[in-house]
């Protein structure tokens, strides 16, 4: 999976030749950040790179490390390269669709579902597109899953130290500290970074009161006292994570801090000069009003029904290059259906009297809703704030490895790929007898079907559901490699181009 993952987001990497789209704001400011330590105004919008940084500051409005990041490769292939422009972030591709597959193991145990999540990825056209230019929602994309994965060796971490009659506060989270790092690089990437970290907090803390109020429960201990070390936890929890985050943030302001000249740097304090730095971004963003063509409804972006154009010419008689994030439709269409179905099986095996089940540690349920979490916490916040005209839909290259995993998971229980419940030593964790609990190892998934039924299919249905798996898989494979000009720039015959525009909003 991860030579498909390379061949799609390194092939043909330097065309076109020039900056496209934002390019023309972060590789320049990645350039004259390396020289300076903060970003610095350009003389012209040449997109052919052929002038020369100046001195004076620029107003970036996003944190550095993302610019940082883009620096690696300028590095390495120099600033007039376009593979130096571009290589970090698909780098950085590549390497998001290696963490999101051992997510999907860790949630699984399971080689086929690992592979499928992998692959799902490695061909869907928003996250080629986005990990092959040198926009920051691809580094912003790696931060979040490779957070989320922290905090599900996180949950393992807690749920193998903690006993149902005794369940105690624990100090000591090294999986927490590492996820608070990541998504502190998520932060200093975008600021969007914060709200995946948010909802996994409140994930885990949700889960912790859950397990200890039932456990409490359970064996006759006193509901007050669940309730005081439910709270303490997440006390503890807050106190690893965010100033972790906050740490890992100001350090990648370092460029700024340190020296002298940048954008609102002067020479008082830099904490007070770099909160009133911040008050003139959040403004900034507040405050945006301007009209855009591409411009996507965050409703839509589920279904990716207003991609971003990002790149088009003509290229000789008849010929047109373009750089557009039109989706991979079975991947993009499929991924919603799989985040409906996770939703209906938390709905149907938890409400309205067993809400808690949601919360219990090693479910399918549970599963299911930190895959929701990772996903809505890219979303919802832009549904919820959204005010301004100047939204993107490759905002949503954020949800692209959530989605992916609950395609594969979903697949992965049709065709009976899942561990199937059973007794033991870690069953029943929260102590009431039927309920499926941590199979085997920490953090596998156990599970009835999703109706909650122990037979599975017979032999032929299960082939049949197993050929349909097959069927969809070679679809997406098959859809990839007619959309794949369209992410990568080539140049295609014009009425080819028009074929790919399926919907209105894809032109």
């Amino acid at each position: 999976m991860l030579a498909i993952a390379s061949l799609a987001r390194f092939w043909a990497l330097a065309q076109p030749g020039s900056l496209v789209f934002d390019e023309l704001y972060y590789v320049r400011d990645a350039i004259s950040q390396l020289a300076y330590g903060y970003p610095t105004n350009w003389p012209d919008d040449d997109t052919r790179m052929g002038a020369t940084f100046l001195s004076s500051p620029d107003f970036a409005v996003h944190p550095p490390l993302g610019k940082w990041l883009i620096g690696l490769g300028v590095l390495l292939f120099g600033e007039h390269s376009a593979w130096g422009w571009r290589f970090a972030v698909a780098a950085f591709g590549v390497a998001t669709v290696g963490v999101t597959m051992r997510l999907a193991w860790l949630m699984s145990r399971n080689t086929f579902i690992t592979l499928i999540a992998g692959l799902v990825l490695a061909v869907d056209g928003v996250h080629i597109t986005l990990t092959r230019v040198s926009l920051l929602d691809g580094f912003l994309t790696f931060f979040v899953v490779l957070g989320a994965l922290f905090v599900w060796r996180d949950h393992v971490w807690v749920v193998d130290r903690t006993t149902p009659s005794h369940p105690e506060v624990l100090w000591w989270r090294p999986w927490l500290f590492a996820a608070a790092v990541a998504f502190g690089c998520a932060a200093s990437v975008k600021w969007s970074g914060l709200y995946p970290l948010a909802a996994f907090l409140l994930l885990i803390t949700a889960r912790d009161v859950a397990y200890r109020l039932r456990s409490a429960r359970t064996h006759g201990a006193s509901q007050v006292r669940a309730w005081g070390r439910a709270l303490l936890q997440a006390a503890v929890a807050g106190l690893i994570a965010l100033p972790t985050t906050l740490a890992m943030y100001i350090a990648s302001w370092s460029g700024w801090i340190v020296t002298a000249g940048g954008w609102g740097r002067g020479s008082g304090s830099w904490i007070s000069e770099l909160w009133a730095y911040h008050v003139d971004i959040f403004a900034w963003h507040s405050t945006l009003s301007a009209p855009h063509p591409y411009r996507a409804d965050p409703l839509t972006w589920p279904l990716a029904l207003r991609p971003t154009g990002m790149y088009e010419a003509t290229v000789g008689d008849g010929y047109t290059a373009a750089i557009s994030s039109i989706p991979n439709p079975v991947v993009i269409i499929g991924g919603v259906v799989a985040l409906i179905v996770l939703a209906w099986w938390i709905a149907r095996r938890s409400f309205p009297d067993r809400v808690w089940r949601v919360f219990t540690p090693g479910t399918l349920v549970f599963t299911s809703a930190f895959v929701l979490t990772g996903y809505l916490s890219g979303w919802i916040p832009w549904i919820l704030t959204f005010s301004r005209p100047a939204v993107f839909q490759f905002y949503a290259v954020v949800l692209t490895p959530f989605a992916a995993i609950a395609i594969a998971l979903v697949i992965g229980e049709w065709c009976r790929l899942l561990p199937r419940a059973r007794g033991g030593r870690d069953a029943n964790l929260i102590g009431e007898s039927g309920e499926s609990g941590l199979n085997g190892e920490p953090g596998e998934v156990a599970s009835e079907d999703a109706s909650g039924s122990t037979v599975g299919p017979d032999a032929e249905v299960l082939l049949g559901r197993r050929l349909a798996a097959a069927l969809f898989i070679a679809a997406a494979l098959i859809l990839a490699v007619l959309f794949f000009p369209v992410w990568s720039g080539e140049p295609i015959p014009n009425w080819f181009w028009h074929w790919h525009h399926w919907l209105p909003g894809w032109d």
